[in-house]
């Protein structure tokens, strides 16, 4: 590992008077873009030096309301036109839920753009994918679906590419009114697996909760889940099987392996704007763009209940295209609950000398100290040694007096523990690796 975010206690040993704190993202100060959709997926494009946002429209086709994925581009990620051509991928009969992933991985060009849809071919409802060189010219490949259960599936199919377990997989649901979190996988982008189900609303939750889908986004070691939670009407029976009443809002959730998922503190990562705003009735948080100092999340506000498909009087449309952020690694931190807080780090075994914090402290203070597996400090790596921090840094070295940094510990096992004054600890970036001890398995 080489980022160590606070979403849980996996990566600690112990506390003293620290506490950990869950970000909420922040709306930014722009006016948003209404359009005629529901979702969106924003990338920021190196090569072009510009944004770009795929996002699901409704046109007439045949006397018939069809969805189809659209392109628009921004100098600056606020202000959209739409490109030219606009429509760029319509399906065979639709492209419904579609989202868009930029590949790094494939070393075929062609491939570099990915996309899920749902679809109907031949009177089956499927689950598409497509490829494209360059976001706008897309190939279908209709012989190999993703998805073949019956009625399809229905949420925002966001695909993504998985390094630690070396394939493909796509968010979306056990079946089209199945509202739960399922992925479905391949080696390759061509030959699927069954959807498996990964997170389901439990008994901690409000009756009758349901999870409408879950973009999933790779975040240095982690994968973050915007995780969508539709409140609905209790007294509301089901209608052709599913809830339509009802807001949805936003809920942080997260993995290691893109597998097995876990969720925060249940309380609103992003949600619902004031009344009379767009997100007043809905958000769906459907983008991550991480920058050099910030993560900005985009997403679909709508004026309007779910169960509603028309905007309300004098506006342009249900929808539109919001911006929040959040500071890069600012999903939770840990600070002192008051005075001094201390916390250590489970053992290590490094294989870089260079450690650096993204912490938080104006008016206070951040001291570090590295110990060995029992808890004895190193000499030379005390905290009376630590070269202090004040300031608000998102990569400030950790170093130490007489010893530099910490090169002379490379392959050691060790701790590293921080004491905290009036401070936020938002990550620890370190090339070292988790040790567990060298005991014979059958003692674990």
């Amino acid at each position: 590992m080489k980022t160590f975010l606070f979403l849980d206690d996996w990566m600690l040993d112990s506390y003293r008077d620290v506490v950990r704190r869950f970000r909420r993202s922040e709306p930014v100060d722009v006016d948003p873009v209404p359009f005629m959709g529901n979702y969106a997926t924003v990338l920021y494009d190196s090569e072009r030096g510009c944004y770009r946002a795929w996002y699901n429209r409704q046109i007439k086709r045949g006397g018939k309301k069809v969805w189809v994925l659209c392109l628009a581009e921004s100098p600056d990620g606020y202000c959209w036109e739409p490109a030219r051509p606009e429509v760029v991928l319509s399906g065979f009969t639709s492209a419904s839920g579609a989202a868009v992933f930029y590949d790094p991985y494939d070393p075929d060009p062609q491939r570099r753009y990915k996309a899920a849809f749902s679809d109907r071919v031949d009177g089956r409802d499927l689950g598409l994918t497509a490829c494209s060189p360059d976001g706008v010219h897309w190939n279908i490949d209709a012989e190999h679906p993703f998805f073949t259960r019956q009625g399809g599936v229905d949420t925002f199919l966001k695909p993504l590419f998985n390094p630690f377990r070396g394939w493909y997989q796509i968010s979306a649901r056990p079946s089209v009114l199945d509202r739960r979190v399922a992925m479905v996988t391949s080696p390759d982008f061509v030959r699927w697996g069954e959807p498996q189900l990964v997170l389901q609303p439990d008994p901690l939750d409000e009756p009758c909760l349901q999870f409408y889908g879950m973009p999933a986004f790779l975040y240095k070691d982690v994968f973050i889940g915007l995780l969508w939670c539709h409140h609905t009407n209790q007294e509301e029976r089901e209608w052709g099987g599913c809830k339509m009443m009802g807001t949805i809002d936003c809920e942080l959730a997260y993995s290691y392996d893109g597998l097995c998922w876990n969720r925060t503190d249940r309380q609103p990562f992003l949600g619902c704007t004031e009344p009379g705003t767009y997100g007043c009735g809905s958000i769906y948080p459907h983008s991550l763009v991480v920058e050099e100092d910030q993560i900005r999340i985009y997403s679909c506000g709508t004026l309007v209940d779910h169960s509603l498909e028309e905007p309300p009087e004098g506006y342009e449309s249900v929808g539109a295209l919001l911006v929040h952020r959040l500071r890069r690694d600012g999903f939770a931190y840990l600070e002192p609950r008051a005075g001094w807080g201390q916390v250590t780090m489970r053992c290590v075994r490094p294989r870089d000398g260079k450690i650096t914090i993204n912490f938080c402290a104006p008016f206070g203070k951040v001291l570090a100290q590295i110990s060995d597996p029992h808890g004895r400090p190193i000499p030379g790596y005390g905290f009376e040694d630590c070269i202090p921090l004040r300031g608000n840094e998102l990569a400030a070295p950790l170093r130490w007096k007489e010893r530099g940094d910490a090169s002379k510990l490379i392959g050691k096992h060790v701790r590293l523990e921080f004491r905290l004054f009036q401070a936020r600890l938002y990550a620890v970036r370190w090339e070292a690796e988790p040790w567990y001890g060298d005991f014979p398995i059958e003692r674990i």
